[in-house]
C-alpha cells in the first residue's frame, strides 16, 4: 500500500502542478503585491474524492486476489522444498537432480508471476488514477482562475505556507460536485 501511495504522490506531483495565470500590469509583468498562492494535499485529495475511494477499493480487491494466488504458489514451493530436504538422502542422484530442477522451475514461475502481477497492478493503478488526476487538474485550474491564484502547488513542494492557503478541501468538494 505504501508503494501505491508513493506512486500516487509521484504522479500527482508530476501531473497536477498548476500555475494559474498571474494578473498582468500594464507593462506585462506579474503584479507581485496581489499574487495569491495556495497548495493542495494531492495524496489526501486522491484518497478522499469519491472516485478515488472507488478506485482504491477496486485496486485493493484486485491486489488481494493476486496476493492469494501468489501465496498458493509460495506454499507449493515451500512444500516442494520441504519434500526435497526430507528425501535428499534417500533419493538417487538423478531423482534428486529432477526434484531440484522442479524446484527451480517453480521458483522461476513464482518470480515471473510476481513481476507480472506487480506490472499489471501498476498499469491498473495508473489507468484508475489518470482520469482522476486529469479531472483534479481541471478543478485546481478552475479554482486558480476564479479565485485569482498566481500559483497552486502540491503540498509536498510547499516548504512554508500561511494559514488559509490549503485548498485541498475546496478541490475535494469541487471534484465530488462535478460530474
Amino acid at each position: 500500500m505504501k508503494k501505491v501511495v508513493s506512486l500516487v504522490v509521484a504522479m500527482a506531483v508530476i501531473g497536477l502542478v498548476t500555475v494559474a495565470e498571474a494578473k498582468k500590469t500594464d507593462s506585462g509583468s506579474a503584479s507581485m503585491g496581489t499574487s495569491k498562492m495556495g497548495y493542495v494535499d494531492l495524496n489526501r485529495a486522491l484518497n478522499e474524492v469519491n472516485a478515488g475511494k472507488t478506485a482504491k477499493a477496486k485496486l485493493e480487491a484486485d491486489g488481494k486476489a493476486k496476493k492469494q494466488k501468489l501465496e498458493i504458489l509460495q506454499n507449493d514451493l515451500k512444500k516442494l522444498k520441504e519434500e526435497l530436504e526430507k528425501k535428499r538422502l534417500i533419493l538417487s542422484a538423478q531423482a534428486l537432480k529432477d526434484k531440484e530442477m522442479q524446484f527451480q522451475q517453480k521458483f522461476m514461475e513464482l518470480q515471473k508471476k510476481t513481476v507480472e502481477f506487480e506490472r499489471d497492478f501498476a498499469e491498473k493503478e495508473a489507468s484508475y488514477i489518470k482520469p482522476i488526476s486529469d479531472k483534479m487538474q481541471q478543478i485546481i485550474s478552475k479554482i486558480g482562475k476564479t479565485e485569482g491564484y498566481a500559483m497552486i502547488v502540491p503540498k509536498e513542494m510547499a516548504l512554508y505556507s500561511l494559514p488559509g492557503t490549503d485548498l485541498t478541501d475546496k478541490v475535494i468538494a469541487g471534484f465530488n460536485k462535478s460530474k
